[in-house]
């Protein structure tokens, strides 16, 4: 069955589907290097805001720091260590901010990526400016790549309601955005509201479907989209990655009453910045637990961290006894869900 890999990135997003097709999907990236280093890329990794991300110890009132930011996941490293050969059939972008594209360009030096979703932007970051821990050469890549110029992989642009065979065998649908949200970031500058939100839809017993909700940066106008044309199927989702890394971005939450999500989890953010009251209680967050594995089958989906404190602390919370160990993902089960 499917396996879906929610990385600890220290500031930003990166996951990864293994479908049962055997195909791969990862939607976006961050702290991603190769091995070889530019001198751009040595100082980045080098540079005061990278520091400061690793060293944020910061913890909210009730919570505990399990020092997570200071062991983030190499995106690359990772799809080494999980996957047999050097494919991916889909990268998608979910919009164009820098946390969403850090080491973009050594990931298509290193695997080979048939195809890249990407949205009709047009933002624009002067060179001469700044990147605040960034690499330029990322962005410059991709400016590459938005128009056209890597002939390496196929470049789509899809949006809602587009539909073809790809996304049927591997339960994907595109609930965000639309080519008029997109148009309307373009004129107004916010690029969340041209996010895309990918719900994916492994099959589970009976003949129903899992629901598990890749929100990217998705914002109000997103929301107000999406519960107007797609509310059935989101609604009562089992796995949320929250919009926003689970930032409390000045926002309307009222998309949570139709989600009702069982699990969500939260990406890479400072913590002070974590909407920990607007969510569900059964959360989980990169800081506090590392990557976070999620095997699917037919009647259930069982629930991996990498960090073991966090794993002993949490199932001892829920009473679930002492958490084990998976070889294959390298992190410790912490409970599964069962289908509603």
């Amino acid at each position: 069955m499917a396996t879906i890999h929610f990385l600890n990135v220290l500031e930003g997003d990166c996951n990864i589907i293994q479908h049962d097709s055997g195909r791969i999907t990862v939607m976006d990236v961050s702290n991603a290097y190769n091995d070889e280093d530019t001198e751009e890329e040595k100082a980045v990794k080098a540079s005061k805001e990278r520091e400061e991300m690793r060293n944020r110890t910061f913890v909210p009132t009730g919570k505990k720091n399990y020092d997570q930011k200071k062991s983030p996941d190499n995106p690359i490293e990772y799809l080494k260590r999980i996957l047999t050969h050097n494919n991916i059939f889909r990268f998608i972008i979910s919009h164009p901010d820098m946390d969403h594209l850090d080491g973009i360009k050594d990931l298509y030096q290193e695997f080979n990526i048939a195809n890249t979703w990407d949205t009709d932007n047009n933002k624009i970051i002067d060179l001469n400016t700044p990147f605040a821990g960034y690499n330029k050469e990322d962005w410059k890549f991709y400016i590459n790549l938005r128009a056209g110029k890597n002939t390496n992989t196929s470049r789509k642009t899809y949006s809602s309601k587009n539909y073809n065979s790809f996304y049927k065998e591997d339960d994907i649908t595109i609930i965000c955005p639309t080519s008029e949200l997109v148009q309307n970031a373009n004129q107004t500058g916010d690029y969340n509201d041209a996010s895309y939100a990918v719900l994916f839809t492994p099959p589970k017993k009976g003949g129903g479907k899992w629901k598990i909700l890749f929100a990217g940066d998705t914002h109000d106008d997103s929301w107000a989209y999406i519960l107007e044309n797609h509310k059935e199927e989101v609604s009562n989702i089992d796995i949320l990655m929250a919009p926003h890394h689970g930032r409390d971005s000045g926002r309307n939450y009222d998309f949570l009453d139709v989600l009702t999500p069982s699990v969500t989890l939260f990406g890479n953010a400072k913590s002070e910045h974590l909407a920990y009251d607007k969510y569900p209680k059964t959360r989980i967050t990169n800081n506090q637990a590392g990557y976070v594995v999620l095997e699917t089958s037919l009647d259930k989906i069982e629930i991996f961290v990498k960090n073991f404190e966090f794993a002993k602390d949490f199932c001892a919370k829920y009473k679930f006894g002492t958490p084990n160990y998976n070889m294959k993902y390298e992190a410790y089960s912490i409970g599964q869900l069962n289908p509603k």
